[in-house]
């Protein structure tokens, strides 16, 4: 091989190189490029949802008197509100009732449900596990933090040493009151019998 053809070789194989470098670097500045322009996800959303699916989350909203949950779905790339539940009085533990159409509560996943809501004043008589007025005034909702950190082999001892009026539900088993209304953990309190559910329903409603 001769010297011109050796340097013809060689300046064709770096040509050939420079190229090929050259199409890897346009290659990752159009990928850079494309991500750059995609829109950012919310907080919470760890993945890309693609055009036409669909996602919900819950979240605890509130004023100066209600609290309520909403809805959110995901859609046209932002999350929409879709739904509130009823609103509660923070006050009494009423519902409100001056309209129709609002979500049933068993929907919210119980994590967020039986969340701690912003806005309920801490409990400062929990570590005498004493009834408290401003509880007896919301009608034990939600009961003391104390009383529903006990599972149901405690419920049962404690139940045994207190004394408390009656306070009935209707349309509804103390069950399914306790749990969607008092915010009583589902897996504490199964396992109470029905005479139990209710006396401990009446110390909700008394302050503990």
């Amino acid at each position: 091989m001769t010297r011109r053809q050796f340097a013809f070789w060689l300046s064709l194989g770096f040509f050939t190189l420079a190229e090929k470098l050259r199409a890897e670097s346009l290659e990752k500045l159009a990928t850079a490029t494309i991500r750059s322009t995609e829109p950012a996800l919310p907080a919470g959303v760890a993945t890309a949802i693609p055009d036409g699916a669909t996602a919900t989350h819950w979240r605890v909203a509130e004023n100066n008197t209600w609290r309520w949950f909403e809805r959110e779905s995901w859609a046209t790339g932002r999350w929409k509100v879709t739904g509130i539940t009823s609103p509660i009085n923070k006050r009494t533990g009423e519902p409100y009732t001056g309209k129709q159409g609002y979500l049933d509560e068993t929907l919210v996943p119980n994590e967020v449900r039986f969340s701690n809501l912003k806005g309920e004043a801490d409990d400062h008589e929990d570590s005498l596990h004493r009834p408290d007025p401003s509880r007896r005034s919301r009608h034990g909702r939600p009961p003391s933090k104390w009383l529903r950190s006990l599972n149901a082999n405690e419920l049962r001892i404690w139940l045994k040493t207190v004394d408390v009026p009656e306070a009935g539900v209707s349309g509804m088993t103390f069950y399914e009151h306790l749990t969607r209304d008092h915010s009583f953990d589902p897996s504490r309190i199964a396992g109470l019998d029905d005479g139990e559910q209710a006396q401990l329903h009446a110390a909700a409603h008394y302050g503990y």
